[in-house]
């Protein structure tokens, strides 16, 4: 008879050459005591790609001399049965501490033979990589005994053997092993990734409440900071982050707050990062309160300024025409000249100023006169100009700001302690309206609809295609639909934008009202751009319940609107209203026409603008007085910061402030002029911005 299939071990003990004898069946009870404590946590496999050969080979060659004698045919430990569990349970190890921990650690330690065997097979499974998680469709490796008869005995084999506890064994091994080597892909991403940085500011924003749902993510935020805090901290980074993979925890950046954290992690500016994560969580209409600053933005920033003696520089107010030199202006207005700083030197240089004279103003188009030809031929002979501040103007309005101290640092990159400030607190224009709601205003043909109340009332737009746009069929080009829900505010918009393809022909427009809810406040009106141009259509009287009034039709060509032929109840432009002490939809005197102070003096730093300072044009709202783009460069680390600052060191109304209508030189806009030479001419131009 043969026994090559279960020579392994009977009874007897293992003796060395020595004489030194070594317990087999101990060794066999120590190691299944040691998988069976394993397995009450969490297995790892280590050796990716291992060739389970040589687990075996290591086992066999590692007796001491003269433990594993040839027995029959072949070594007494070589045996099938004991092979198939050191070649599936061989590197099977656990994670205790952070440390990882073989089958093999500390087995049969005072055993003189075996516990070579142990530490040897130890030794070489510790060096082997951490490589997934251990799954097994099998419930045991190996048999505990087997039998054989020989000269009429039995003969009793003991080997080892181990079963596979209940949480580690699953029929579709291979996939459970494929989602935890993902989830630790996710995890160490995550860890090398995201930023102390990111994630401490999300946390200050968070208890800020300045993140908009914030408090639902902050534990997600907390649990993963301590997990990388932990990692860094560990001896054995690898092993830390397979024995937290499982932790939902350690998916944070692959969640929603987590692309928050690692926007910020890869330098994406915190304003954009987070709009990014409030259109992933908000509603369509959402708005966040809270400045976006964090309590070491703040402390960085006041630092700089402490270091720059700038504090006195942050102090700020309306500027006087007593603070602005005559020489920085480019025209004023006799009445208004006496007043200014070095009045009387302006005086007699507009004395010896050339003039010029023509034929009177007739009542015909205005004439189109770009900015520069209206600077050049027309502003040095004028005595009087008047502007046609339109209700569209409503976006220009301007003032003019400078700081309380005169000696105090400057703040900004010119060489003056001049700024501006368009639109004070002032309700956003149509097109603004539907920027902060959400919508596309950038396209190549817009309607907008704004209105002024809780109604619920809804744009409809017809192509000439016989399409119907609406808040039941949007077709990609409806894109803010508000009042609609639960959420009622008093700045409501509804906006239709072509970005693709535009059909020729005539689009016939209507608003409906779906849901009257209000008596005050009533009318809406409707705005068009395309190619630059924007027009406002107004109906002033109140649409009844499931009334739906004719805006108008519009003819479109080459994506341009040539015509529109407003219907029966619509007005052409807006009814005029009182803004900043003047009344809009009809002409106001100039009393100063200067540059903006980035272009006084000799400075010409960034965009010029054209301010028109108007007579009686008084902003009532406290007005910022600092904004970003002015800063100087060595604050621009800190704009953040200085936004919020600005916001909270607003420059409080004055009578004698210099307010009026401001122009981009990069925006394209246009304003139409009355214009009395010295000697008595008239024009009526549209400047050309």
């Amino acid at each position: 008879m043969r026994f090559s299939d279960c020579l392994c071990s009977l009874k007897s003990p293992v003796i060395k050459g020595d004489g030194t004898m070594g317990d087999f069946q101990r060794f066999v009870t120590d190691v299944t005591v040691r998988l069976s404590a394993l397995s009450k946590g969490e297995l790892y496999v280590v050796g990716d790609g291992l060739d389970r050969d040589s687990l075996w080979l290591t086992f066999l060659d590692s007796f001491p001399a003269g433990a594993n004698p040839r027995f029959r045919e072949r070594s007494q430990y070589d045996c099938s049965t004991c092979r198939g569990f050191v070649k599936n349970f061989g590197n099977v190890v656990g994670i205790h501490d952070g440390q990882v921990r073989t089958l093999w650690s500390g087995v049969s330690a005072s055993d003189p033979v075996f516990s070579v065997v142990a530490a040897a097979m130890d030794e070489f499974v510790g060096t082997l990589p951490l490589s997934s998680i251990f799954r097994s469709t099998q419930a045991q490796y190996g048999t505990k005994t087997t039998r054989t008869l020989r000269d009429g005995q039995v003969e009793v084999w003991h080997h080892l053997h181990g079963q596979v506890g209940k949480r580690h064994r699953i029929e579709d091994a291979g996939a459970a092993r494929g989602a935890f080597d993902g989830a630790v892909q996710v995890f160490q991403r995550g860890l090398t990734e995201l930023t102390q940085h990111a994630l401490d500011a999300v946390v200050d924003l968070i208890d800020e409440n300045a993140l908009y749902r914030g408090a639902e993510h902050r534990r997600a935020v907390t649990e993963f900071r301590s997990l990388q805090n932990r990692w860094a901290q560990s001896s054995d980074g690898r092993a830390f982050v397979f024995a937290n993979a499982l932790n939902p925890a350690a998916r944070f950046r692959n969640t929603v707050i987590g692309t928050l954290v690692q926007d910020l992690s890869s330098g994406v500016d915190l304003e954009h990062a987070v709009r990014s994560f409030e259109t992933k969580v908000a509603p369509q209409n959402y708005q966040r309160p809270t400045a976006l600053i964090t309590p070491a933005m703040v402390k960085a920033a006041m630092k700089t300024i402490g270091d720059l003696g700038l504090e006195e520089s942050l102090q700020r107010r309306f500027a006087r025409l007593s603070d602005v030199s005559v020489t920085n202006v480019l025209w004023v207005d006799n009445d208004t000249q006496s007043r200014m700083k070095d009045g009387l030197e302006g005086l007699l240089m507009q004395a010896a100023t050339a003039r010029s004279s023509g034929p009177h103003l007739r009542d015909a188009k205005p004439e189109e006169i770009p900015v520069a030809a209206f600077m050049k031929n027309l502003l040095p002979g004028a005595a009087n100009i008047e502007l046609w501040v339109a209700n569209s103007h409503e976006p220009h309005l301007v003032s003019l700001t400078t700081g309380r101290d005169p000696a105090a640092p400057r703040l900004f990159k010119w060489d003056n302690d001049f700024g501006w400030s368009y639109g004070g607190n002032l309700t956003d224009s149509i097109k603004e309206k539907v920027k902060r709601a959400g919508g596309n205003v950038t396209g190549k043909l817009r309607v907008s609809l704004s209105w002024f109340n809780h109604d619920d009332l809804d744009l409809h737009v017809f192509e000439p295609n016989g399409d119907h746009i609406w808040y039941k069929d949007k077709r990609n080009k409806l894109d803010v639909d508000m009042n609609a829900g639960a959420q009622f505010t008093r700045e409501p918009v509804e906006n239709v934008t072509w970005t693709g393809r535009i059909l020729n022909g005539d689009y016939r427009i209507e608003v409906n009202q779906f849901n009257k809810r209000e008596s005050t406040q009533v009318g809406f009106v409707v705005e068009t751009e395309s190619n630059g141009k924007i027009e406002h259509y107004s109906h002033e009287r109140a649409v009844g319940h499931k009334e739906t009034v004719e805006v108008g039709r519009m003819t479109v060509a080459d994506e341009v609107i040539t015509a529109f032929r407003p219907g029966r109840d619509m007005q052409r432009g807006s009814a005029g209203k009182d803004l900043w002490g003047i009344t809009t939809e009809q002409f106001v005197p100039v009393s100063t026409v200067m540059y903006s102070p980035n272009y006084f003096d000799d400075n010409e730093v960034g965009n010029r603008h054209y301010f028109f300072i108007l007579k009686g044009c008084v902003n009532d709202q406290p007005t910022r007085g600092i904004y970003n783009e002015f800063l100087r460069g060595d604050l621009q680390p800190h704009r953040k910061v200085f936004e919020v600052l600005g916001d909270r060191t607003k420059c409080e109304p004055s009578p004698d402030q210099l307010s009026g209508l401001g122009f981009s030189s990069t925006v394209r806009s246009s304003v139409v002029a009355k214009v009395t030479m010295t000697g008595g001419r008239r024009h009526l131009v549209s400047i050309q911005f």
